[in-house]
């Protein structure tokens, strides 16, 4: 395999089953998607698991993966869509989220930074939430911060129970993107596990 091929040679030809430019692509990648994906998830054993498990998914589906620009914006892409399913599945298990609120503790040698930490987290929520549409920030903040009920916050003239669950709806996914963005694992998994 010519190392100078084309990413788009090399598709094709990993697309017909070539195990040599499959190699070629992971060796052109690897490094690439192991830093995006460490950015998010801090986890440095992870992180590779998340790599290893993008890269064997692929391989799996070569014959009918369809590329509509370029490979590296697919596989970021699909890198990205499996860390967020990843970080949902540790969200929801308790064990998960020990091990890596327990590792990240190490990376906060005393309750200073850790208070530093907790401000920066409650900055980047504010943020979040700021960004919303008015009448959803307004849902949001009455239904997360004040502890009403989607009942109770149809009060509101011109919002009925059924507008405000779209609100909610609509305003945790946005808050999740946002969040695992912009932010790390644990104000990413916390929100995900319904805590804010």
């Amino acid at each position: 395999m010519r190392n100078s091929a084309s990413e788009e040679e090399l598709v094709k030809l990993f697309a017909a089953g070539s195990e040599e430019a499959f190699a070629e692509l992971y060796n052109r990648y690897h490094a690439g998607v192991y830093t995006y994906l460490l950015r998010f998830v801090k986890l440095p054993d992870l992180a590779e698991d998340l790599v290893q498990d993008v890269f064997v998914k692929l391989w799996e589906l070569r014959g009918r993966i369809h590329v509509s620009s370029s490979f590296a914006s697919y596989l970021y892409r699909a890198s990205r869509n499996h860390a967020i399913n990843r970080l949902k599945q540790i969200a929801s298990d308790r064990a998960q989220r020990e091990r890596i609120l327990e590792h990240l503790g190490h990376d906060l040698p005393d309750a200073t930074v850790s208070g530093q930490k907790l401000q920066q987290y409650e900055r980047l929520v504010k943020h979040a939430i700021d960004q919303l549409p008015p009448q959803r920030k307004k849902v949001f903040v009455l239904c997360r911060e004040e502890g009403k009920t989607y009942a109770e916050a149809a009060e509101i003239p011109g919002l009925s129970r059924n507008t405000v669950k779209e609100h909610m709806v609509h305003a945790m996914r946005f808050l999740k993107v946002y969040l695992f963005e912009n932010g790390d694992i644990v104000l990413f998994a916390v929100l995900l596990a319904g805590k804010i």
